[in-house]
């Protein structure tokens, strides 16, 4: 298999950023790990926060059973503040994919073992 497409392979399906480290490009796979994970991260507490928000100010008294979990989650994701660190997250994901098959070319091929 291919070098680039290994490495976009790796950075689609696995994690953004081991592609670069795939292709030897370690600051940039490092910065592509990190920043994603504080993507993800942030992305999280935002989609938490909405839903703890919408649940004590609609719901409160009754009890959290699985009706008002999907009816908080569908509120959750169509709040504009969660599209936000979502939206940059994807965006993350999607340059990780790209640079890495594009830097695969720019590498000398490795030998597989």
């Amino acid at each position: 298999m291919r070098q680039g497409i290994k490495a976009f392979l790796l950075s689609a399906f696995v994690f953004p950023g081991l592609g670069q480290l795939y292709n030897q490009d370690r600051r940039k796979g490092v910065a592509l790990v990190l920043g994603t994970n504080l993507l993800l991260g942030v992305t999280l507490l935002v989609g938490m926060v909405l839903f703890s928000q919408e649940y004590m100010a609609v719901f409160y008294p009754r009890p959290l059973i699985w009706e008002l979990v999907k009816v908080l989650l569908l509120d959750t994701i169509s709040h504009p503040l969660f599209w936000i660190p979502f939206g940059l997250l994807l965006a993350l994901w999607g340059f990780g994919m790209v640079d890495a098959a594009r830097g695969a070319g720019r590498q000398p091929p490795a030998s597989d073992q």
